[in-house]
């Protein structure tokens, strides 16, 4: 591992320490203390099934909690409790369909813009004490350059708006390809399964949004020059922690993304772990490195959710029947004035 990623990784354990300690405290004390993590027949710690986060938590602290790294056990309540009765109105029909934010939506953790007709996982979110998923920086907020917080205006004012005057107006997520990796493991409410496989010597991740695949070498080897959409993965074990690796990006910053924190350019750098804790728990930390978007690496701390053996995941059809990209040109161009194109 070379020293780049050792200073990385330190940084991940040092800072998102507090932090998950205080989501694990919350696990029900005889589901921490009985359990015993599995592993392979080959040794490595048993990682494998169908993950997702579940929790009610935004990847940036709300202006109105800022300076409070952890919400207190009173408000976790609350928020619980509000989650609780979002998922029963659903349940009852009394939610609304329509994509933006619902109105039951009055809980301190905000950053959801679906509401939760759109939320498959068929259950209340989690309420986890953490205010943010970014624990680094300490303020909880992406440390963008000035260029890339001008993208993301950018981005926010045309989503959904346009122009489309080509394919390559719609964000990426819109033409089906990707939302890149630093959002896969928790990407959306109306997705983000993950099924983790295990062999000798690789880590294989199956994710359910546009059926990405990332098939991660543990076997010692050093990474290669081939640059790659979603990078190149190079895995290693640290007693129980899967530590992942990932660079060989190639420069997408062209591209219109729905989440400028998400592109991928050739200095992308990206350090993940997996670490379980219990049946239905793993801790997973990410820690981002790019100096095209960000000022300064940033890491998120995200608790992730084992769903029940027997749960598939099935095809993703993003744009089914493949007509969204031409009817949402052609839609375009009505809408601009001009004559729908015949292609």
């Amino acid at each position: 591992m070379s020293r780049r990623t050792q200073k990385l990784s330190r940084a991940v354990l040092v800072v998102a320490a507090a932090i998950i300690t205080s989501n694990t405290e919350r696990l029900p004390a005889q589901e921490v203390d009985d359990w015993t993590l599995s592993r392979t027949p080959w040794g490595d710690p048993d990682l494998q099934g169908v993950w997702r986060y579940e929790g009610a938590t935004p990847l940036e602290r709300p202006d109105d909690l800022a300076g409070r790294a952890t919400l207190t056990d009173e408000e976790i309540a609350e928020l619980a409790r509000i989650e609780a009765e979002r998922a029963a109105n659903r349940e009852a029909g009394l939610d609304g369909v329509a994509v933006g934010r619902s109105t039951l939506d009055e809980s301190p953790i905000r950053g959801n813009e679906y509401n939760i007709f759109w939320q498959d996982h068929g259950r209340a979110r989690q309420a986890y004490a953490q205010t943010s998923l970014i624990v680094d920086p300490l303020d909880g907020k992406l440390p963008y350059t000035d260029d890339a917080r001008i993208a993301a205006r950018r981005s926010d004012a045309r989503y959904g708006v346009g122009p489309y005057e080509s394919y390559l107006d719609p964000d990426t997520g819109e033409r089906c390809l990707t939302d890149g990796v630093t959002a896969i493991m928790w990407q959306g409410p109306n997705g983000g399964h993950n099924r983790i496989v295990q062999s000798p010597g690789f880590v294989t991740i199956l994710h359910e949004e546009y059926r990405d695949r990332r098939i991660i070498p543990v076997d010692g080897r050093e990474h290669g020059s081939i640059r790659q959409w979603l990078g190149e993965a190079v895995g290693h074990w640290e007693g129980d922690t899967l530590v992942v690796e990932t660079i060989n990006f190639l420069d997408r910053t062209n591209y219109e993304w729905a989440s400028i924190w998400t592109r991928a350019s050739e200095s992308l750098h990206i350090i993940e772990r997996f670490r379980r804790v219990s049946e239905t728990d793993m801790e997973y930390t990410i820690t981002v490195e790019d100096p095209k978007t960000f000022t300064r690496p940033w890491t998120a701390a995200v608790p992730i959710t084992r769903l029940p053996d027997g749960i598939q995941i099935y095809e993703y059809a993003c744009h089914e029947g493949n007509r969204a990209m031409p009817n949402l040109l052609s839609a375009g161009r009505v809408e601009a004035g001009l004559a729908p194109s015949a292609n």
